[in-house]
């Protein structure tokens, strides 16, 4: 039996892409929580976010066979689009049982409850992130990818379709406009 944690991606793509299961799961396991996060950051319903992140890898599963990185993009950037759809899914969703036809924007705030309560350097992580649900969308994706998935300024790029420098600055006005909210208090 393989060492899966082991085997580098390209490796565990091939296999999955042939139907081998455990490669897929280990795909699950490196990926799946940083997909969580990047979902959950841009709602506030954590059994939303669970779902989605389901449908993400069901998704994945159906369509690996067509991902070829010499001919498109690297493997997690695959990844992220196939979230970032899916959260673009979930707006029109929630928008259709408004009664609302126009397609929201991703940055729409939904209005659940929060999660419990953790404490990531001495905030609590549902304040956190209920700070983060009022920024813009760009300025929430760049700090989930750089800092809850700590993807660095090349790969947040690559996923975001923006250049590097647009990436610093689009995180360094984030983390101010997340500064003044925090300042303001506005949770």
């Amino acid at each position: 039996m393989p060492e899966w944690h082991k085997i580098p991606d390209e490796e565990l793509i091939a296999l999955a892409q042939k139907g081998n299961r455990e490669a897929f799961e280990e795909i699950y396991n490196r990926y799946g929580e940083a997909i969580y996060r990047y979902l959950y950051g841009h709602i506030s319903h954590a059994q939303d976010a669970e779902d989605m992140t389901a449908d993400v890898f069901m998704n994945l599963w159906r369509t690996l066979g067509q991902y070829r990185e010499k001919d498109r993009v690297p493997f997690y950037v695959y990844l992220y689009r196939i979230a970032r759809n899916r959260l673009v899914d979930y707006f029109r969703q929630q928008k259709g049982r408004q009664g609302e036809t126009d397609t929201p924007d991703i940055g729409e705030i939904s209005s659940a409850p929060r999660p419990p309560s953790v404490m990531v350097a001495g905030m609590d992580i549902a304040d956190l992130h209920h700070y983060l649900l009022k920024l813009p969308p760009d300025y929430r994706t760049v700090l989930v990818l750089r800092f809850l998935n700590d993807l660095s300024y090349e790969e947040t790029a690559q996923v975001m379709g923006k250049s590097y420098a647009a990436v610093r600055v689009l995180q360094h006005r984030a983390l101010a406009a997340l500064r003044a909210l925090m300042e303001r208090g506005e949770g």
